[in-house]
């Protein structure tokens, strides 16, 4: 075994990244749910159906950015840890940065061209919207160039590990996300003026982005743009491609078949608890975001901590995601009667049951999808999307004939849970050590697959605290006895007791 490489990321760091990650995520989520009953009621149903697919157009324009953003990443990673040429890392960070901007405003310029077809003839619009829907899906295009630029300053600090400084300068814009919109319809009863909100958000976040990146790489103000820099990433990031293309079909059409097939409003029974359980990715953004650049320093220069990080990042993700999929799972009905009414309660609740499995699932793949990428093979991933895509939409078209919405929601949650089951598959096949690690991690997984199956079926209110209080504490018990070793039980007391010091002493930024 080689030593491994100076700076390299401890699996305690995975911990306390994650920590910081989750803070800087939750006044967000908080505020969302606050605001997004106000925002249904003020938009109507079709707007805001049309308002929660904008943003689904939003999280796919990273289809354009051909693989660069996550191998750009991965690249900095490794030469952060393993280059001791600053100046290589400066280079290539601005190339990256300057490509990914680029290529945002050609991908901007195609979905702009796209919107008038979608609306005309993609969508179930109501005629009165049209015009109005037009005007607001361009100006989301017109923030796609700022959406890759951040993407790529993003892999900068991540590589950097630097999520305490970015989460606590970044929170007070990420709200701004959610009560922006909420204060423009206040003065302008106008869908264009929500995305107008929005799109000042993200210049806001692209300038302080910008000075944290300046902050943590100096040399950045003096790097010259290397085009021949990117070459060796082209072959990883064509690959990434693949999966870039075909990532946002599989999260985001089924939402697109139900507006085409059924209605625009039937849209919103399925995308508004989507879009609460897809609030949950604040846990596993958190924790795949500290596990990648981890991942990437690693693989290489030391099997075993590639190991402990991989085995410690799926219980870090169980511990986080089950007991809030579980909770949500069992009092979806009286959240969505509490949240909005009865009648969406009615015609939601299930859906949301299926959707916290699936969400449950995604989030285990994510670490595996996260390794792959980081090991250098984005290929298998590839290969998998695409025979996914092949069976998956037949299968979504099917259910949504014969069992409405809740037929695509069953269809979701399917495809997360077999995805999940085969990557890790793949990964042990190709880092054959990994073994070991998914191994200890089966208990807990087996556990969390099993209560979210049974969390499916609706019980009274008192039998679902019951099971809400004692569920997760056997579920704990397990993880901390029968799955966590010594060295994962003391990092997580040190770490816990460091952020706690932190959070009553803190350090200005």
């Amino acid at each position: 075994m080689t030593s491994p490489a100076p700076g390299a990321v401890k699996p305690h760091h995975i911990l306390s990244n994650t920590a910081w990650n989750m803070l800087g995520r939750v006044a967000p989520v908080l505020v969302a749910l606050l605001v997004t009953p106000k925002l249904i009621h003020m938009m109507g149903l079709s707007r805001w159906g049309i308002f929660t697919i904008a943003l689904s157009l939003v999280g796919s324009f990273g289809i354009f950015d051909l693989g660069l953003g996550r191998a750009l990443t991965r690249a900095i990673a490794d030469r952060v840890v393993n280059d001791p040429d600053k100046d290589s890392v400066a280079d290539l960070s601005l190339t990256g940065t300057v490509i990914l901007g680029g290529i945002g405003i050609f991908g901007g310029i195609v979905a702009a061209i796209a919107v008038h077809v979608w609306v005309q003839h993609g969508l179930k619009v109501p005629p009165e919207l049209e015009h109005e829907t037009k005007l607001a899906l361009w100006v989301l295009c017109a923030t796609a160039p700022f959406v890759m630029v951040n993407a790529a300053m993003w892999g900068i600090m991540t590589a950097y590990q630097a999520f305490r400084v970015v989460n606590l300068i970044s929170v007070p814009i990420s709200v701004m996300y959610y009560l922006g919109p909420l204060l423009v319809l206040l003065v302008w009863n106008s869908l264009f003026g929500v995305m107008l909100s929005l799109a000042a958000c993200r210049l806001l976040m692209t300038a302080v982005y910008l000075k944290i990146c300046l902050d943590l790489m100096p040399t950045l103000r003096t790097a010259r743009f290397r085009p021949h820099l990117m070459k060796p990433l082209l072959h990883i990031g064509g690959w990434m491609t693949v999966s870039n293309l075909a990532f946002p079909i599989l999260v985001y059409f089924d939402r697109f078949m139900i507006a085409s097939i059924v209605s625009v409003a039937a849209t919103a029974f399925y995308t508004t608890p989507l879009d609460v359980v897809s609030r949950f990715s604040i846990l596993t953004n958190a924790v795949a975001g500290s596990a990648y650049p981890a991942f990437s320093a690693s693989w290489r220069t030391d099997i075993p901590v590639t190991v402990e990080l991989f085995r410690t990042s799926v219980l870090t993700m169980c511990a986080l995601m089950f007991p809030v999929c579980f909770v949500a799972s069992l009092f979806s009905q009286t959240f969505l009667t509490l949240w909005i009414d009865p009648l969406f309660a009615a015609n939601s609740t299930l859906i949301m049951k299926l959707l916290c499995l699936g969400v449950f699932a995604g989030a285990l793949d994510t670490i595996c999808a996260g390794f792959l990428d980081a090991i250098g093979r984005p290929d298998t991933s590839a290969k998998l999307s695409l025979g996914e895509l092949c069976l998956y939409l037949p299968v979504l078209f099917l259910f949504l004939k014969l069992f409405g919405i809740i037929g695509a929601a069953i269809a979701w949650a399917l495809r997360c849970m077999i995805d999940v089951h085969i990557r890790a598959l793949i990964c042990v096949t190709l880092y054959r050590p990994l073994s070991d690690g998914i191994i200890r991690t089966l208990p807990v997984v087996i556990a969390a697959f099993a209560c979210l199956t049974l969390a499916l079926v609706n019980i009274p209110v008192m039998f679902g605290v019951a099971a809400a209080v004692t569920v997760p504490v056997f579920f704990y018990a397990l993880l901390w006895f029968g799955c966590m070793n010594v060295h994962e039980r003391t990092a997580f007391k040190t770490v816990l007791a460091r952020l706690t010091g932190r959070l009553t002493h803190p350090k200005p930024v």
